[in-house]
This record gives C-alpha cells, sequence and structure tokens, in this order.
C-alpha cells in the first residue's frame, strides 16, 4: 500500500509547492499576537489529529477486511486441493 501511495503522490500535480505555503504560514503568524498564534497552532493540531484518526480508522477496516478475504482464499484452495 505504501508504494501505490507514493506512486500515487507523485502523480498528483500540487497547486503551490510546500516551502512556498510554509513561508506564507510564517509571514501569516509573524502579524499575530502570541494568542493569535496560539489558537492558530491548536486549530492546525487539531486537524492533523482528527487526519491521523482517520487513517487509522480506516486502515484498521482494510486490514480487517484483508484477513477476511485471506480466510476465504484458504478455504477456496483448499476446497480446489481435493
Amino acid at each position: 500500500m505504501g508504494k501505490a501511495y507514493a506512486d500515487w503522490k507523485l502523480s498528483q500535480t500540487s497547486v503551490t509547492e510546500p516551502d512556498e505555503v510554509e513561508e506564507a504560514y510564517k509571514k501569516v503568524i509573524a502579524t499575530l499576537s502570541p494568542e493569535q498564534e496560539e489558537v492558530i497552532t491548536k486549530y492546525c493540531d487539531q486537524i492533523f489529529n482528527s487526519g491521523a484518526e482517520t487513517e487509522e480508522f480506516f486502515y484498521r477496516l482494510g486490514l480487517k477486511d484483508g484477513m477476511k478475504m485471506k480466510k476465504i482464499i484458504k478455504g477456496i484452495m483448499r476446497k480446489l486441493s481435493r
């Protein structure tokens, strides 16, 4: 799955380069008060954490599906080899 994702990611076109986005973020953060910066940072952290939780949820579902499929395939192979 990792290789498939890496291949897919490389084929995607990016509107902006990551460095450009980071520079723009730094410029915006520099204009904020420490309190505002903290709020923005917490918001970004929450978004990243939510994405990680979603990824884990779907990964586990895929893993369960894969294990079920393996069991089914093994059963089919046993029946065919008789």
